[in-house]
């Protein structure tokens, strides 16, 4: 009788759990039916901007612009390229500027570069983006433009400075060996004559010249050195002391 009773148990649970099943379907259905009907949002493919190279212009002066003042300010400007102070580290894309006018270099991460005292005339400039180690990209990122000046500089004049010219000269009674020297205006010119006792008559030779005269004698002691400041165009003589004769010419000439 007992094991009646748990099989009539066992069959009411059974019953119990396909009745709430059979409520449940159409519940189950509805939603599969509303997942069915959602569309499908396709994730559009993340879009690659291509890299820009970088460039340098010259925004400012504008090229063949007359420039009317002795100040030349360059103003320039760099895309796509960041400036960094000189001498970090090496980086793709970053670095400073190399601006020149004519031959005047600058190195500066400024984007305004002044150049002084400039004089009339047709003049260049040039700008290069460079890296940190100031070398060149590849290929060269460079702008070069031609402006015209009209200033009220005048450059002084440079200083002549005077430099020393030596030389060793033989004479005798035939001339001067070597017979032609040069020398620069205001060049310190010393010479050192050397008398060839073997080619001179009597009792030797007189040297006259911008300098304190020379009277050698045979067998004398020599050379005989001799100074002056190179001033124009130069001309020693030498003569025979006791006659009077005039025996040869040397020419100091000058250096261009």
């Amino acid at each position: 009788m007992g094991h009646f009773k748990m099989r009539h148990t066992n069959f009411l649970v059974l019953l119990v759990f396909l009745i709430m099943l059979a409520a449940c379907a159409p519940e189950k259905q509805a939603e599969l039916a509303a997942l069915e009907t959602v569309p499908i949002v396709e994730i559009p493919e993340k879009t690659i901007v291509p890299k820009q190279d970088p460039s340098i212009a010259i925004s400012s002066p504008k090229d063949n612009e007359l420039v009317k003042i002795s100040k030349v300010t360059v103003e320039l400007k760099a895309e796509n390229f960041e400036i960094v102070p000189v001498g970090v580290p090496v980086k793709e894309g970053e670095g400073h500027f190399h601006v020149w006018l004519d031959s005047d270099k600058r190195v500066t991460t400024d984007s305004l570069v002044a150049f002084e005292n400039v004089v009339s005339g047709k003049h260049t400039i040039v700008a290069e983006l460079v890296k940190s180690d100031h070398s060149s990209l590849s290929p060269k990122i460079i702008k070069t433009i031609t402006i015209n000046v009209e200033s009220d500089y005048v450059p002084p004049k440079p200083e002549v400075k005077a430099g020393m010219a030596e030389f060793t000269v033989e004479a005798d009674d035939n001339g001067f060996y070597p017979g032609t020297l040069k020398a620069k205006i205001g060049d310190k010119v010393r010479i050192n004559f050397k008398f060839k006792d073997d080619s001179i008559y009597f009792a030797g030779l007189d040297v006259k010249g911008p300098f304190e005269d020379i009277q050698y004698r045979l067998k004398g002691e020599q050379p005989v050195a001799r100074n002056f400041t190179m001033k124009d165009e130069t001309r020693i003589t030498s003569w025979w002391p006791s006659s009077g004769v005039k025996k040869a010419t040397l020419v100091v000439e000058v250096e261009k």
